[in-house]
């Protein structure tokens, strides 16, 4: 018997790794058979060696030495039925004979989709090994066969009861309490029949017996006898399973449906393991609940309780709004008779029928967490589970409240609470309001261990889905953190030009005030036929350029925190056209201004405001070197005042618009690349915005959005004009 961590051969999957950790913190051995039932690929504990060993060897030389052949295969089933198949295995090397619980699934892999199976096996160790091998890990026995009409008893490893249910009670005529303690053979006075097969490394074996019944008669049983074992092989007690023959076949149903539902609890525990969405998680827990071949619930209602919101609501629920549509259902299931895995796959009920009336009645049911009178919010507290006869709940006698009742529209349901580590995270009702069968304690137990699997399930896709949103939210925190740096940088690398700028300019602004002083008066005494007179006007040209470079440089190296007062947008942009008017008329532009008579005055810094204004009507006349249309639009907004600048000039580039409000970016020979930078920090500052829009070859809008005035001032207009 090896084991070994680590996997040894090639797995015909992705994950390798991961799957191979899964395996290793679960204590699984698993290997992946290919299409000639070779080992291709193997980890942790198998029963025949160690994993590294493995690799090449049959599925029959992994257990070599088993007491018994696998017969069916257990690989050709799985792969007919596409179904997970479960075994004991009995295994005996130099020590005890090992007892391991064997699954086998087939899988795909490669791009080819050839066939492959995967086998899992888990050493049972014990009574609590065995149990979970029959109740899928999770359940408890006792508490499961309590209810059961199905005699079933559970004897210690000296003979003597240790639990009675009610089946065994009713057949035999003796309470728990008067059997437990007592042997087995005393308390039902067992003559052998028929001698059970004489293997004793069989786990498992039936044979038939004369006990005693009730009334003292005698009763021809069938008693199916599992013996529970300890890893030494040392016998640790057994469980009997007895039908009565001389009775009717209500109880073979009634076995038969029992197993049926431990069936359907098994497959809804595996596809809530493997669920990782709440909504796959819910819709598995409705169509188990409702499945005609196991719970047999006519109708379901999840209700799940949200801390934040402080409330249970009801969210999504299952089954037939009528008698009608319960038969229609019903008959295209009894001719399908579809596996709980195919209705998972292929069936979604409460996803296409939202608008049925069973959905409309859980999304009424809502009540505050704090409310610890309300009827829902005491069964979410509940520790077990609350049912409901005749409208009260048992075995209070407490009136449930009517309100409930009447969306119900029946006065006998359950409401299991739904309890993931000790913390309630809702509640699942369920009814039989099409059929009207009564709701039996054995119904009630397995619907417990299905809630059992349901909180942990919904508790679990909480912590997925909260995961999610923190990496989300971490993910975007770090883009914004990426981004702040980034215009950090810029920002430092721009006031650090800024800067330079600014004493560059400071210096050379004196020289240059002189320099255009001299040009203008030269120009003011040479004549107009003198041929020097074309070159003293380039320098007064060129020295005014300069001068609003050095003026804009130094507006955008000492920006002045703006002095809000009253400010008409209208008589703003008449003034601006005024000042450029010979700009304008140079160009051959046409200027024009429509502002609206009811357009508010804004607040804003007229100087600054009036700056940013004539930097982008600057730019809109530099955009129509042929000639075109300059035209200012006031008007009122939502919220505030809006001026727009359009010109019918060149346009501006996609691929460079982002960047036109960069400090010193300019398409211009001339220019200092600062007028809509300035613009646009003029407009920030007064918590305004400032956009554009353009169409190559058509023209651009340069959009002022600014905050009106609410109140007229009380001391004149503007302090700052």
């Amino acid at each position: 018997m090896g084991g070994e961590t680590g996997s040894h051969g090639s797995l015909p999957f992705a994950c390798e790794d991961l799957v191979r950790r899964v395996f290793e913190l679960g204590r699984l051995g698993a290997a992946v058979f290919g299409a000639d039932r070779r080992i291709v690929w193997a980890t942790g504990t198998l029963p025949c060696c160690a994993a590294a060993e493995a690799v090449g060897r049959t599925c029959t030389e992994v257990f070599a030495r088993s007491d018994e052949p696998c017969d069916p295969c257990l690989l050709s089933v799985a792969a007919a039925e596409g179904q997970v198949r479960r075994i004991l295995r009995t295994v005996h090397g130099g020590g005890p004979p090992r007892v391991y619980e064997v699954q086998v699934a087939a899988v795909g892999g490669g791009e080819a989709g050839e066939r492959y199976w995967l086998e899992l096996t888990r050493e049972i160790r014990g009574a609590e090994g065995l149990g979970s091998f029959f109740h899928s890990g999770t359940m408890d026995l006792v508490r499961l066969i309590a209810g059961w009409s199905v005699p079933v008893v559970l004897v210690d490893a000296g003979g003597s009861v240790r639990a009675w249910n009610r089946g065994a009670a009713a057949l035999y005529g003796r309470s728990g309490e008067d059997a437990v303690g007592n042997p087995w053979a005393e308390v039902v006075g067992e003559a052998l029949l028929v001698e059970p097969e004489a293997i004793p490394e069989r786990l498992t074996i039936r044979y038939e017996a004369r006990h005693r019944g009730a009334a003292g008669q005698p009763l021809r049983v069938m008693v199916t006898r599992t013996e529970l074992r300890t890893p030494d092989g040392e016998t640790e007690g057994a469980f009997y399973l007895v039908l009565d023959l001389t009775g009717s076949k209500e109880l073979e149903r009634d076995l038969e449906r029992r197993v049926a539902q431990l069936s359907i609890i098994r497959e809804i525990a595996e596809a809530l393991q493997s669920a990782m969405s709440l909504q796959e998680i819910l819709r598995a827990i409705l169509v188990g609940a409702t499945a005609g071949e196991g719970l047999q619930f006519n109708r379901a209602f999840l209700l799940l309780a949200d801390e934040k919101r402080m409330e249970l609501r009801g969210r999504v629920a299952i089954g037939p709004s009528d008698p009608d549509e319960a038969h229609r259902i019903w008959d295209e299931l009894s001719k399908t008779r579809p596996s709980l895995r195919r209705l998972l796959r292929e069936y979604e009920p409460f996803a296409e029928r939202r608008s049925t009336r069973v959905n409309e009645i859980v999304r009424d049911f809502a009540a505050r967490l704090p409310d610890g009178d309300h009827f829902l919010i005491r069964a979410l507290h509940s520790p077990s589970t609350v049912r409901v006869q005749a409208g009260r709940e048992t075995p209070s006698g407490r009136p449930v409240d009517a309100a409930i009742l009447e969306r119900l529209g029946v006065r006998d349901f359950v409401a299991v609470p739904l309890v993931a580590e000790g913390k309630p995270v809702g509640l699942l009702l369920a009814d039989n309001a099409i059929t009207l069968r009564p709701i039996e304690d054995a119904d009630v137990g397995v619907l417990e261990l299905l809630g059992m699997q349901a909180g942990l399930a919904i508790e679990r896709a909480r912590l997925i889905g909260e995961l999610e949103t923190q990496v989300q939210s971490l993910e975007r925190a770090t883009q914004e953190i990426r981004g702040n740096q980034e215009r950090l940088l810029r920002t430092e690398r721009l006031s650090a030009v800024g800067e330079m700028a600014a004493r560059v300019v400071h210096e050379i602004r004196n020289p240059l005030v002189a320099i255009g002083g001299f040009a203008r008066s030269l120009l003011r005494e040479v004549p107009p036929q003198d041929t020097k007179r074309e070159a003293i006007q380039i320098i007064v040209d060129e020295v005014r350029r300069l001068e609003t470079i050095v003026r804009e440089v130094l507006d955008y190296s000492r920006p002045v925190a703006p002095r809000i007062g009253r400010v008409s947008l209208g008589q703003l942009g008449s003034e601006a056209l005024d000042l450029l008017r010979w700009e304008i008329d140079e160009a051959g532009v046409v200027g024009r201004l429509q502002a609206d008579a009811d357009a508010p005055p804004a607040a804003a810094d007229r100087n600054q405001l009036f700056q940013a204004l004539v930097n982008v009507m600057r730019n809109g006349i530099h955009a129509m070197p042929h000639g075109g249309s300059l035209t200012i639009r006031v008007q009122a907004v939502p919220g505030g005042v809006e001026m727009a600048v359009e010109d019918t000039g060149i346009g501006i580039q996609a691929d460079i618009r982002g960047k036109i409000f960069e400090p010193f970016f300019t398409t211009k020979a001339t220019g200092s690349g600062l007028g809509l930078t300035i613009a646009s920090q003029i407009l920030s500052d007064h918590g305004g915005e400032l956009h554009v829009e353009s169409q190559v070859g058509s023209g651009t809008t340069v959009y002022f959005r600014l905050p009106a005035v609410e109140e007229e001032p009380s001391d004149g207009e503007n302090p700052g004009g």
